[in-house]
């Protein structure tokens, strides 16, 4: 049978029709308003009926425990997990930064906000395609906010791996065996994955089978050892929260702290490689619970590990509902006060009808 490729040249490959469907979903409905608000409403409603079906299901795993609240450990989860969520947004805008573009913080951290919530859809691609529109509302350009996000993923899973190094070298299964410490060749080698003369190169490769432009620089190195850590941390905080809301929960030794920490950042790992399903339903909370089985017995860790992602997903929706009240005050503020749309060399959002198309800022270094 003769390839579809050679019965019809002129048609583009498959990735690269995909690619160009999902870039072009920004500009479903422009010039009808009516269209334009029904396919909007139709995502929120699809967003959050994902999101609600999440919960449900999580809530039906819940197995029989005898539930037992320390409220002061509640506490200290909340405020680690508070942290990672200011911590995230942050990060995002130092990648932008370092990829020569700039914005209004307050909108680009709403922006954040909003596309982390529709992760919950499967596949999270609407988690992607979400972001380039706000940002690009924002006043970021769609090829620069793709480009950050693809480099917001490779940091997370970089730091991720090497967080999770110490995770496998303390597997109680794995103790009497030295090959363990194998694992700590990862740590080179994700930050050499991370260099901009293989980062970019293979970036690019995998950019233009979608159809779409390469990478529009890489960020610097410097900047690069940089982020790693610092997104390493906020993994080891969300871990410390699962630490403390255990505590809550149920006694546990403390020298297990660094272990149970160091289960997160594998646990996301974990629900990165099956993206396909709702931010990662199951093989998440799976991963906590195998964690948490080598001190506690498996029903008990098993309930451990699924309240604690309904708790982290309430934390989470209270993080969006307040970045996005902060970016409306701020617009209704700035329509009060036209005359400080630009302040601390930060941009106005850009208006919908010029979306992307924005003077770029002579004092931002280009690398």
């Amino acid at each position: 049978m003769a390839d579809s490729s050679s019965t019809d040249p002129e048609r583009p490959p498959l990735l690269h029709r995909a690619g160009a469907a999902a870039a072009s979903i920004g500009s479903l409905g422009q010039g009808r308003p009516k269209l334009r608000a029904a396919i909007q409403w139709g995502l929120i409603a699809l967003v959050f009926a994902c999101l609600a079906l999440f919960l449900i299901t999580q809530w039906n795993k819940l197995p029989n425990y005898d539930w037992r609240f320390r409220p002061g450990w509640l506490v200290v989860a909340f405020a680690l997990l508070g942290v990672f969520y200011l911590l995230q947004p942050t990060l995002w805008i130092v990648i932008l930064g370092g990829l020569g573009e700039r914005a209004d913080a307050t909108e680009l951290r709403a922006a954040w906000a909003k596309s982390l919530i529709a992760r919950y859809v499967p596949t999270s691609a609407l988690m992607v395609v979400g972001r380039v529109v706000l940002s690009e509302r924002a006043g970021i350009t769609g090829r620069v906010a793709l480009a950050s996000i693809v480099y917001e993923l490779a940091l997370g899973v970089n730091a991720a791996v090497i967080g999770g190094a110490y995770f496998f070298i303390k597997l109680p299964s794995l103790q009497h065996h030295d090959i363990r410490y194998a694992v700590l060749l990862v740590v080179p080698i994700a930050l050499i994955a991370l260099h901009p003369r293989i980062f970019k190169p293979v970036t690019d490769w995998a950019l233009g089978k979608l159809g779409r432009e390469p990478l529009p620089q890489a960020l610097p190195y410097s900047l690069v050892l940089l982020l790693v850590p610092a997104y390493l941390m906020g993994w080891l905080m969300v871990g410390a929260g699962l630490f403390t809301f255990a505590l809550a929960l149920q006694p546990l030794p403390v020298d297990k702290l660094p272990y149970i920490a160091t289960a997160y950042p594998v646990a996301f790992g974990v629900s990165v490689l099956t993206f396909i399903l709702p931010s990662g339903l199951g093989t998440r909370d799976a991963t906590l619970a195998t964690a948490l089985d080598a001190v506690l017995p498996l029903t008990v860790a098993t309930a451990i590990a699924v309240a604690f992602r309904i708790f982290q997903t309430a934390v989470e929706l209270m993080f969006v509902g307040l970045l996005v009240l902060l970016a409306r005050l701020k617009r209704d503020g700035d329509r009060e006060h036209p005359g400080a749309e630009r302040q601390g060399g930060e941009l106005e959002p850009a208006v919908a009808g010029d979306r992307g198309k924005r003077e770029q800022p002579e004092d931002v270094p280009r690398d």
